[in-house]
């Protein structure tokens, strides 16, 4: 059987810098490639007819995507906040990606990083 990316929207974020990103949201289960990037873990959720609404609650940043999310440091927060969708905006450029994490860090706040800024 092949692994699967089921990714069913689009979000776009803005960090504190005013920067826009996108993000390609996929259900929960996803299992993903051996890609980096920066992921976003999130609750999603629809009103009927209404757009869906995404609550950021973690942004990391990972050199291999698919190894990022099992066993997470972060889960019980998640599991609290009902995350149930995983964003991804590949970036190869190992600093870019810890920028992209800070920015958003500090525009969103979410509540499943630490205090000590662990990501």
């Amino acid at each position: 059987m092949s692994k699967t990316t089921t990714k069913i929207d689009t979000v776009s974020l803005t960090g504190k810098s005013g920067q826009h990103y996108e993000f390609r949201v996929y259900v929960w289960e996803t299992k993903f490639k051996a890609v980096p990037g920066v992921y976003l873990v999130a609750s999603r959720s629809v009103e009927p007819g209404q757009k869906p609404a995404y609550v950021p609650l973690f942004v990391g940043a990972a050199a291999d995507l698919s190894k990022s999310l099992k066993n997470h440091a972060r889960g019980e927060c998640f599991q609290m906040y009902y995350a149930n969708v995983v964003g991804v905006l590949r970036e190869e450029r190992d600093g870019e990606r810890d920028q992209i994490v800070a920015d958003l860090v500090d525009g969103l706040a979410p509540p499943c990083h630490s205090s000590e800024g662990e990501w």
